[in-house]
């Protein structure tokens, strides 16, 4: 009985000769009356089907592409390079080989691979990987450049190029990319309207050709050069523009998995209800969404941020232009209206005073972040200045963060960053009006964490400068409060905080005993920070019993009591505070250094990339 054609499976061509290929057949035996230049041309001619060759590159063992396989990847990857190089080629097959070299590149590249291993994958080994790899930097920076080839092909080669860049990671043969400098073709792509809207890969592929290498190679790498000495603001505004909707899709996924819209009637109600369930409605205190729903949060996009953290420190037009960007509508040639850049991206905004002087004007953008973690914060009621949605970052990142595996370089920098704000704050003698009280509890309650779980945090490492610059930071607050707070009324509630919290700041120093190490000599111990860190402790802790004296005398029970009595004590004598350390000198800046978020970043890269 003859078989029905509709129950006919055909093969394709693409599948059939690549099916043979890894089983071992050579290009020879395949097209034994053709030429091998011949074979892989026509091989390219044919429309890539990413996924087959994917499962079969992913498939095959690493010790068989390093022996049996080596010959024909070799070849495939030869071809593809030439292919992408050739004048004579049309855009349709240039495109197929980025695509494919982009497969190879990323299922090649996962099998953990070491630098000499590449160079036998792709170039047969060392003797030719500079004719291989200087040929594939080659083909990107011609493609990228050229604004005659199609912006499908641009993109395809774009995307080809992260790939490989996140694949290699800092590998060696990742220095070929330091080699050829690719800069300007990036700028192209980014600044040519038919291309302008691959900005994303475009600025994800500089900013990790920037950090390669980057603690030992500073002075070698052309990316953080050009990074720094560009004033084409085309290009910023253009990076900008991208990371302003990355950002927002970010914020969006949060947003998805729970609302933190502003509260209505419906949702109150609904908010009513859901409190009478019965595993709630004994709940002392508002219940936060399950961890489990954000765990995988924040999405790929939040890569971006890397390239807004290189420009941010390297460049200062790209400073001004961020600045510009966060109090105006940036206008593409296309006349869209794009909204200022999403709050998440403005802690990186504390060490330039261009951007802490932009976010000091008043907005009637409706900011709002971090909404799903309870308690929360007062709304933020317009008119505001956006450097209130930078300390509520700051505020939230200290509340909902204290862990036993706690992630010390995270307080830092976020410690810095508010105390930057403030500094700026004081020096400009603007007094912002803002919920000053939230942030001083949430950093008692950081000293108090550390204190009273120090012996059952995994790591103990950078504690001490955490519980330091903490101590210092609000010693600052209370040394400067006159030129820092808004009125006599917040000025009483830093004093009062710190007086009902005298318990916590005593406890301090027996945690900076525990943490200082014995084997250290007491002339170095001495030095940094250490000292004006004990001495900041000293009036702290002379301010808090000598204002706790006069509470007890004046027989206080209740908060509010305790309030008016501070208030009567500092209107009447004054605000008498201990030893100045802060002087007139800037704050330090922080490392530039970002080598534990780039491996993120090339694991993000990659799953952005088809």
């Amino acid at each position: 009985m003859m078989e029905r054609r509709d129950s006919i499976q055909f093969t394709s061509k693409f599948a059939t000769t690549y099916s043979r290929l890894f089983q071992g057949i050579s290009a020879d035996q395949l097209a034994p009356n053709h030429d091998l230049d011949r074979f892989w041309s026509e091989l390219l001619d044919l429309d890539v089907d990413r996924d087959f060759l994917a499962t079969k590159l992913n498939d095959a063992r690493k010790d068989d592409c390093l022996s049996r396989l080596k010959p024909f990847l070799n070849a495939l990857v030869d071809a593809c390079i030439r292919t992408i190089r050739s004048e004579e080629t049309d855009d349709t097959k240039k495109s197929h080989a980025a695509s494919t070299l982009g497969v190879v590149s990323r299922c090649l590249l996962s099998k953990n691979l070491a630098g000499w291993e590449v160079m036998e994958l792709f170039a047969g080994g060392v003797s030719d990987s500079d004719r291989v790899f200087n040929g594939l930097t080659s083909a990107i920076d011609e493609v990228l450049g050229n604004t005659t080839h199609s912006a499908s092909l641009r993109h395809e080669v774009l995307q080809m190029a992260v790939i490989f860049v996140c694949g290699i990671s800092q590998l060696s043969p990742g220095a070929y990319f330091l080699r050829h400098d690719h800069f300007p073709s990036i700028v192209t792509t980014i600044t040519s309207p038919d291309t302008e809207q691959y900005t994303f890969e475009a600025a994800l592929l500089l900013a990790l050709l920037a950090n390669f290498h980057k603690s030992d190679a500073a002075k070698l790498n052309p990316y953080l050069r050009c990074i720094r000495e560009t004033t084409n603001e085309d290009l910023m505004r253009g990076i900008c523009w991208a990371a302003n909707f990355a950002a927002a899709a970010v914020v969006r996924a949060y947003q998805n998995i729970s609302d933190d819209s502003p509260p209505s009637l419906s949702s109150t109600f609904g908010s009513l209800l859901l409190a009478l369930r019965p595993d709630r409605a004994l709940a002392t205190k508002p219940v936060d969404p399950p961890r489990e729903l954000f765990e995988n949060q924040p999405i790929e996009a939040c890569v971006i941020l890397l390239p807004i953290f290189e420009f941010l420190h390297g460049s200062v037009t790209f400073r001004k232009v961020f600045a510009d960007t966060l109090t105006t509508h940036v206008e593409k040639k296309t006349s869209t209206p794009i909204p200022p850049l999403p709050i998440t991206l403005l802690s990186l905004a504390s060490e330039s005073d261009e951007i802490l002087g932009a976010l000091r004007a008043e907005t009637n953008e409706n900011i709002r972040l971090c909404r799903q973690r309870l308690p929360p914060l007062p709304p933020f009621q317009p008119p505001k200045p956006p450097l209130c949605g930078l300390l509520d970052c700051c505020i939230l990142w200290v509340r909902h963060n204290l862990h036993r595996k706690l992630e010390v370089q995270c307080y830092l920098t976020c410690i810095s960053a508010t105390y930057r704000v403030l500094w700026f704050l004081q020096r400009e003698h603007v007094r912002l009006d803002y919920h000053w009280q939230e942030l001083w509890r949430a950093l008692i309650l950081l000293l108090d964490f550390l204190a009273s779980k120090l012996d059952s945090l995994t790591t103990t490492g950078g504690v001490e400068q955490l519980t330091q610059e903490t101590l210092l930071l609000i010693d600052f607050a209370l040394c400067r409060s006159e030129q820092l707070l808004p009125s006599p009324q917040t000025v009483h509630e830093l004093v009062y905080e710190v007086v009902r919290s005298a318990d916590v700041f005593r406890k301090q120093q027996a945690l900076l005993d525990k943490l200082a190490n014995p084997h250290v000599d007491n002339s170095k111990r001495h030095s940094g920070s250490r000292p004006r860190a004990s001495q900041a402790l000293t009036n702290i802790i002379t301010l808090a019993e000598q204002y706790e004296t006069k509470l007890k005398e004046a027989g206080v029970r209740s908060a509010n009591q305790g309030l008016r009595a501070v208030a009567k004590e500092i209107e009447k004598d004054g605000l008498s505070y201990g030893t100045g350390l802060h002087g007139t000198d800037d704050p330090p800046k922080l490392s530039e250094d970002v080598v534990g978020f780039i491996r993120f970043a090339y694991a993000d890269g990659m799953a952005l990339m088809p």
